[in-house]
């Protein structure tokens, strides 16, 4: 994964903490729940989904690194950035994903 456990926990509590400054975070603690369970609940929740994203673009990147590994030439510099480019957003759409 590019970003690590902690960097990403980070972002999740951010995120999380301007959604909810802006009133932009809808939800309701359950009976008798400290808010602070409750917080931790909804960063996890968070968290868990940057995680699923962060590995479907792993996959993403290497079937592109696949599929670049094909041509018969090698490629480098900015040919192969926007290869890379073109080919990933190719992927992407095959996969179901906009990028």
């Amino acid at each position: 994964m590019r970003l690590s456990e902690d960097k990403v926990r980070r972002i999740a509590e951010r995120l999380h903490d301007e959604l909810a400054e802006r009133g932009l975070l809808a939800y309701r603690d359950r009976p008798g729940q400290r808010p602070s369970d409750g917080r931790a609940l909804r960063v996890k929740a968070i968290y868990d989904a940057i995680v699923a994203d962060l590995k479907i673009e792993e996959e993403i990147d290497a079937e592109v690194e696949r599929i670049l590994a094909t041509y018969s030439r090698e490629i480098k510099g900015t040919e192969r950035d926007i290869l890379f480019r073109k080919h990933k957003e190719e992927v992407a759409r095959k996969r179901g994903y906009v990028l």
